[in-house]
């Protein structure tokens, strides 16, 4: 800083001539201390004689000279530099908003795989998992139905020794109970949610769950409105003339939900380490056969008593007119045509064409697969899994008769339709227990499953049916 001395002694004075003019002295006398410096530096110059104009000293011009002489080669030495960098910042705060949105974007997902994460682990234990395409309840809902069969087996001494001691040491484990209490002679009730799991369950194995509308039912019998055919129709209207009324007819269709279900027999001797293999096979073999009776009261049932006065989705085609029966001497499936399985699509009202599908047994895919001629083309379509015809998707029914040559009489072979019109009503879900003494004589213990529901079609002609002869 020595090269700028006198720039730096004239900044000193014009502070120190602040200073006074702050401290309450006159303006003037700041000015004058100024002027006064600065015409001693001219006295003290060089080149006495001149007359200067200027404000600076030849030295003060001098040193600022310098100074920008300075800055001019500190640019000429970094100039290309600094532009670099301001080119450079220029570009990074462009791709700012884009980095940025990245950044959310990656924050947003990280954020979806943890609440997976999270609900994965919370409902790790509460619902039907899929291992290889089989499934299976949660562990705990395993552990309480072998817990409940265990205890049951060595209350009615059918387990003895070492065995029974051990087994009632774990399933009061698994149950929550003290084993140095008397266990009761009372059936042990599955929690409602482990019913929920092999309700779930049924689901998988059943199609009536899946194809129908689940309604609650809050009552031993409840009754819901239905629209009735022939509602009255909207047109134009005259100018000033009246408005028509349009009253639409209803009905009344009264569920009463129905007991259904039964036990299941299992043999005494069990080991310690079978409990939870146990349960799995009791939540499946109880959701199997509750399974198989819905699709069989949907889909086959007569409307009797023996099916809780349910009418099957071809005996309510039959009741709406929207079956196709063939005539005489066809009264085996392989007499069904393509030309019958697009007739039936006519009988159903429009608002279903969108959503029906056609249900089938699968054994039906051999006729469906020779509907593809030279002449109509491919009208059934195979997609792995998945198969349609002329479009509509096939829901394979194993409840469904069976494809066969032989004669079957007035069986009801194909439907279509959309069965979400239909509403299964449920009063009671799943509920499983122990029995008592049943199987005595066996050394067998049995659990029993039940529950309520009962079916009923909200729709007017939202299926038809496809039957065989009469004759």
């Amino acid at each position: 800083m020595k090269k700028f001395k006198h720039l730096i002694a004239l900044v000193a004075i014009v502070l120190f001539a602040a200073c006074l003019v702050l401290a309450g002295a006159p303006v003037a006398l700041g000015v004058a201390t100024v002027g006064l410096w600065q015409l001693s530096q001219f006295a003290m110059s060089k080149r006495p004689g001149f007359c200067y104009t200027t404000v600076l000293t030849p030295e003060q011009l001098k040193e600022f000279e310098g100074a920008i002489k300075s800055a001019e080669d500190f640019m000429n030495l970094h100039g290309k530099t600094l532009e670099g960098m301001k080119a450079l910042d220029i570009e990074v705060l462009k791709s700012f908003p884009t980095k940025l949105a990245e950044e959310q974007k990656r924050n947003d997902e990280l954020a979806g795989q943890v609440k997976k994460l999270q609900k994965s682990l919370l409902n790790d234990n509460q619902g039907v998992k899929f291992i290889n395409g089989i499934p299976f309840v949660s562990e705990p809902c395993a552990k309480y139905l072998g817990s409940m069969f265990a205890i049951k087996a060595i209350q009615d001494n059918k387990v003895k020794g070492a065995i029974a001691d051990t087994l009632l040491a774990r399933s009061a484990e698994f149950l929550g109970i003290e084993v140095k209490a008397a266990m009761a002679a009372t059936d042990v009730p599955l929690p409602v949610a482990y019913g929920q799991q092999i309700a779930e369950l049924v689901y998988h194995y059943g199609t009536a769950r899946k194809a129908c509308t689940i309604y609650p039912l809050s009552g031993n019998s409840m009754k819901l409105p239905r629209l009735k055919t022939g509602e009255p129709q909207f047109a134009f209207i005259a100018v000033s003339g009246s408005v028509p009324e349009k009253v639409p007819q209803s009905e009344f269709i009264t569920f009463t939900p129905g007991k259904a279900g039964g036990i299941v027999r299992i043999p005494s001797e069990i080991e310690e380490d079978s409990i939870f293999d146990l349960g799995q096979f009791v939540a499946r073999y109880i959701a199997r056969q509750m399974a198989y009776w819905e699709d069989y009261c949907l889909f086959r049932s007569d409307g009797t008593s023996t099916y809780n006065s349910i009418a099957s989705v071809g005996t309510q085609a039959t009741t709406d007119s929207t079956v196709l029966q063939l005539a005489a001497t066809n009264s085996s499936s392989d007499k069904i045509t393509l030309a019958n399985c697009r007739n039936i699509r006519t009988l159903v009202t429009g608002a279903v064409l969108q959503t029906a599908k056609y249900y089938a047994h699968p054994s039906m895919e051999a006729l469906f697969v020779s509907f593809n001629t030279s002449a109509t083309v491919t009208p059934y379509v195979r997609n792995g899994q998945e198969c349609r015809l002329d479009g509509f998707e096939i829901v394979w029914t194993p409840i469904m008769p069976v494809y066969s040559t032989s004669a079957t009489l007035n069986a009801y072979q194909i439907y279509f339709g959309d069965l979400s019109w239909w509403y299964f009503g449920v009063r009671r879900d799943l509920d499983v227990q122990t029995s008592r003494d049943v199987y005595f004589a066996t050394d067998e213990v049995g659990v029993r499953a039940l529950e309520r529901f009962d079916i009923h079609a909200m729709g007017q002609k939202c299926s038809s049916a496809l039957q065989l002869s009469a004759s």
